[in-house]
């Protein structure tokens, strides 16, 4: 048996879990730990070698029965269950009638499941296996149920979650109640499962009971003893969830009882304090102990009906689903988007151009994170589906998006990245799709993974630079000195680069080119000179002979002064200079501009002169320092010189040919150049350095 009932373990989760699983071995059961008749037992269950099931329970509870496990195919692990299994060691010490009891509630759980199919009720993917030791059954994955919620935290989900989770169980209720003709009879937080996108499913059917009408009250299968001991597992639903019809005597039950039941389950939810209103089984009920205040103003006098001590008195179900409690825009919004796909491309178009509305109040129930990620988000990544509904669906999820906490980096890239990733290939998306993933491309970057970035983006970005649509390319020339620095230098310097120079070169649209030079005026700096000066400005040399318009030869104006400061003086002088003056004679350019071109021309010459001044002077001094570290006068050494100087020239026609003769021209006397000074005796006080022998002055005579 379980150690102890889920209530009064006060556990999360539902209480105490049973005792732990053997480990896990390779996505299966290992059974190292068991006796050779529980081996046999366990791993003979079809249901847990079929599937990779993860060996600690999700969720458990004395209330629910089954243990909830994880799971997903071996063959494709991203595709998850979940698998309920119950071992039938816990009933073997109850008496044989007790036992077959609890059994056939449980497979009467799982067998109804399978038959009652709709979107709000658990659904069955692998039918009720029973073995010797155990029973178990899959269904599409949840997470856990409401109760364990409420024992987690009773204030974790908002109002709207509330309602949106009510109303789901309410219109899976109608169609047990209108369309199967049965009653549930055993509704509870327990028996509310929640699935990975937070929708709400009701299940635990196996109290049900089917051929029942409005109206009809008929003997209820429950006694409620309450003999079962603590922690004991019954085979009768919680009495404290029961209607009061179900306790009295003789007891009976129909529709009209879930109708009581589910008026109990919103009290707690809704409630201020959010605590049950009944502690146990509701004999001797009155409706007078709900109080005002206690629950929203619009669900009270629906509460006041629906929890009625007498069943005739109760609102249907289809009342309850169309009272005031759930006319909210919010709930309303909620449930068209979960059914957008049923509905026909103007009600679509209408519902997603009116929605931004309500989302633009930050404090509106609907923008809470919670909302955003598991109600709201899921279902316009599903409109994706629509390319029709492209140029107004992607709007709302970039907003959403740029929100503070609405996503990271991995609910984006295992939540929104798989639907948003095709957009990015798609053959016919509208403009202005692709230019809103433009103007927000860098929010996308910082979003997806590294490999996507590389894969997706960076392709996408140099086909709209292969385009020829001014509004995409504006967008991408303006994002690009933005983003080189989220992808390599080398795919920046290979593949953008190139294309950007390509469209330089081979548009004919002078607006184009403009755009261009003016991006890469703005992300030149990241290359290397060598990539400039060999790659850039033989583009612009190009650019020059085939384009001469006032607006080019502006823009590349501005190219050459910004590449001139960065590159300096020599290339200035040898590629940047021949390349800017043949545009002072453009017969195109207006007085000002010929102005500006002039102004620039005269700048870059400056540029050069004050840096060959500088290095004349830094030479300048640097021979002054050589010379006074010598001792040698700088007027004698510049002398001797300029004597050296002109005895290196070549003689002239005589006297190389009278040289040695007594007519060869006498050479002018050498100019003496005065020696150097010799150093100071050693004893002479203050004596210099001798540089020459390396020995100092005066240290010979210090001490």
């Amino acid at each position: 048996q379980p150690e102890t009932s889920a209530r009064g373990a006060g556990r999360p989760g539902g209480g105490a879990v049973a005792r732990p699983f053997p480990p896990k071995e390779g996505g299966r059961w290992c059974a190292r730990r068991r006796s050779g008749r529980e081996q046999s037992g366990i791993m003979g269950n079809k249901i847990l070698t079929q599937y990779d099931v993860q060996k600690e329970p999700c969720y458990y509870s004395v209330e629910l029965k089954w243990r909830l496990h994880s799971a997903s195919f071996k063959e494709r692990p991203e595709d998850k269950l979940t698998i309920f299994l119950f071992e039938k060691k816990h009933v073997e010490k109850y008496p044989k009638n007790s036992k077959e009891q609890v059994l056939e509630v449980m497979k009467k759980d799982a067998s109804s499941l399978q038959r009652l199919r709709h979107p709000h009720i658990l659904s069955v993917v692998e039918a009720l296996s029973e073995e010797r030791s155990t029973l178990a059954f899959a269904t599409k994955p949840v997470v856990g149920v409401v109760a364990q919620l409420l024992e987690n935290n009773r204030h974790e989900l908002s109002n709207l979650e509330m309602k949106c989770g009510l109303l789901d169980v309410a219109e899976a209720v109608q169609f047990l109640h209108q369309d199967a003709k049965t009653a549930h009879l055993g509704l509870s937080p327990h028996s509310i499962f929640i699935d990975p996108q937070g929708k709400w499913l009701l299940g635990t059917l196996g109290f049900s009971l089917s051929g029942v009408q409005w109206g009809q009250l008929v003997d209820c299968p429950f006694a409620f003893s309450g003999g079962e001991g603590p922690g004991q597992l019954s085979h009768e639903p919680p009495p404290r969830y029961a209607a009061p019809e179900m306790c009295q005597i003789p007891c009976k039950c129909g529709l009209e009882s879930d109708m009581f039941s589910l008026g109990l389950v919103t009290y707690e939810l809704m409630c201020v304090d959010r605590q049950p209103l009944l502690r146990g089984a509701p004999r001797g009920f009155t409706p007078n102990i709900l109080r005002q205040g206690t629950v929203p103003a619009d669900l009270y006098p629906v509460l006041l009906k629906v929890l009625s001590a007498n069943p005739a008195e109760r609102l249907t179900i289809a009342a309850f689903i169309n009272s005031e409690f759930f006319m909210d825009v919010n709930v309303r919004a909620v449930r068209f988007l979960e059914t957008l796909n049923e509905k026909d491309e103007t009600q679509r178009v209408t519902f997603l151009k009116g929605l931004p509305k309500l989302l633009s109040d930050t404090q509106s129930p609907l923008c809470t994170q919670r909302v955003l990620r598991e109600r709201v988000l899921p279902r316009l990544n599903g409109a994706l589906l629509f390319p029709n509904l492209y140029g107004v669906v992607v709007p709302i999820i970039i907003g959403l998006l740029k929100r503070d906490k609405v996503t990271d980096c991995a609910h984006f890239q295992a939540k929104m990245w798989p639907a948003l990733k095709p957009l990015y290939s798609a053959k016919e998306i509208p403009i202005e799709v692709v230019t809103l993933f433009l103007k927000e491309l860098d929010l996308q970057v910082s979003l997806a993974s590294p490999a996507d970035q590389q894969a997706v983006l960076l392709p996408f970005l140099l086909r709209c630079l292969e385009l020829q649509e001014p509004v995409i390319l504006n967008e991408v020339l303006e994002k690009v000195p933005f983003l080189h620095k989220k992808f390599e230098y080398r795919q920046v310097k290979d593949q953008i680069l190139p294309r950007m120079l390509q469209l330089l070169l081979t548009s004919s649209v002078v607006k184009v080119k403009v755009q261009v030079l003016m991006g890469l005026s703005r992300i030149f700096e990241i290359f290397d000179k060598t990539t400039i000066t060999d790659t850039m400005l033989p583009a612009f040399e190009k650019l020059i002979k085939s384009d001469r318009t006032p607006a080019v030869c502006m823009c590349l104006l501005g190219c050459f002064d910004a590449m001139s400061k960065f590159l300096g003086p020599k290339t200035t002088s040898e590629r940047i200079i021949p390349l800017i003056t043949p545009l002072l004679v453009e017969e195109g350019l207006s007085a000002e501009q010929w102005e500006t071109q002039l102004t620039v021309c005269k700048k870059l010459l400056q540029r050069v002169e004050a840096a060959r001044r500088k290095d004349y002077e830094s030479r300048k001094e640097l021979q002054a320092e050589a010379g006074s570290a010598l001792g040698v006068d700088a007027g004698a050494g510049a002398a001797a010189a300029k004597e050296e100087a002109k005895q290196a020239e070549p003689q002239d026609f005589e006297s190389l040919l009278f040289a040695g003769t007594a007519k060869a021209k006498q050479a002018p006397p050498p100019v003496s150049v005065p020696k150097a000074p010799p150093p100071p005796a050693a004893g002479t006080a203050g004596g210099g350095l001798d540089i020459m022998s390396g020995g100092g002055g005066g240290g010979g005579g210090g001490g």
